[in-house]
């Protein structure tokens, strides 16, 4: 005898389990069994557009009352019993301003200059500057030496941080070398195309002659501002006639009004969007592709800028040869 099969609960059920216990219905959407109560979740349509809509943006919602900040209003209103009220002895002290123990009688200076307190930098008494200084003193007021080996660079601080500039002096072999056909012939400037014209000026001086000539008759016939007449005009719309209403079409007329029709075997624009095909939505992304998906992990200025040899060029692409390609396609283009 086989023993009775018992319903395992929703919360102990395998995903293989899960998904058995979930049946579509005929609209396309999912009932799935929950600790024996059936829900009817909305369909894919209606679930894409619920995911489609923007998130509500929480800083247009009020959660108090609107205050106007630099006045004197209360945030909530009184009550009645608190305007009515006797204050304590309490709040009576609390409320009493606090004395004022400056010897200053006019403080305006520090409130125009700054927020009203006192500089914290006190002046030296005279026994002070007086006092002779102590071995100690004199100690500490020694500024530190550098050390023997240190060489100033002062205008590297001035004009940068410090640091050597990446872009190296040419070498004294790179002073001394021979010159090269190949970079002659890069150092030439482009020629100018044989039948280029320079740009005209926009303004020009005009010639003697043709500040003496005297316009013909027909130039100051031409140069007249257009008459236009006041009216009356035709009306903009008139009696079509009864022969006109009657005319037909010429069988050339006919053939010119037919529209042009498609070429054979055309296919018409495909829409902006489209349905995505339930495969699409359930493909699983193999390795290669999650691996390709995984952003480039560069090194921050932050860390790069510790690092001295970060701009400099490699000894072994100082000595690398460029193939054949290569040189054929950095061969400047021939112009006739």
């Amino acid at each position: 005898m086989c023993a009775a099969q018992t319903e395992v609960p929703w919360y102990n059920q395998r995903p293989g389990q899960i998904r058995s216990s979930a049946r579509e219905s005929e609209d396309g959407s999912h009932d799935r069994v929950y600790a024996g109560r059936t829900t009817v979740a909305m369909t894919v349509k209606e679930r894409i557009e619920t995911l489609a809509k923007p998130k509500l943006s929480r800083s247009t919602l009020s959660y108090g009352p609107s205050l106007s900040w630099g006045n004197q209003q209360t945030m909530w209103e009184l009550s009645n019993a608190a305007k009515n009220t006797e204050p304590t002895d309490r709040i009576l002290t609390l409320a009493q301003p606090k004395k004022n123990f400056s010897t200053q009688e006019d403080l305006k200076p520090q409130w125009e200059y700054s927020c009203g307190r006192q500089s914290p930098i006190i002046q030296p008494s005279g026994a002070a500057r007086r006092a002779a200084n102590s071995g100690r003193i004199d100690q500490l007021a020694q500024p530190k030496n550098h050390h023997r080996n240190y060489t100033e660079n002062r205008p590297m601080y001035e004009f940068s941080c410090g640091r050597s500039s990446p872009v190296e002096g040419p070498a004294q072999g790179a002073k001394t070398a021979a010159e090269r056909e190949r970079t002659n012939q890069l150092a030439r400037p482009k020629n100018v195309h044989s039948e280029h014209q320079a740009s005209r000026e926009v303004q020009t001086i005009p010639t003697q002659a043709a500040r003496n000539t005297r316009p013909t008759e027909r130039l100051e016939q031409l140069a007249e501002a257009k008459r236009r007449p006041d009216g009356p005009f035709r009306e903009p719309e008139w009696p079509v006639s009864r022969k006109a209403m009657k005319a037909q079409s010429t069988e050339r007329t006919r053939e010119l009004s037919r529209s042009k029709g498609l070429v054979e075997g055309f296919q018409g624009n495909r829409n902006v969007m489209w349905n995505v095909s339930k495969s699409a939505k359930q493909a699983v992304a193999t390795r290669r592709v999650e691996e390709l998906s995984v952003p480039i992990q560069r090194e921050s200025m932050d860390h790069v800028q510790f690092n001295p040899d970060v701009f400099k060029v490699s000894e072994n692409a100082k000595k690398a040869k460029c193939s054949a390609r290569i040189e054929e396609l950095a061969l400047p283009i021939t112009r006739k």
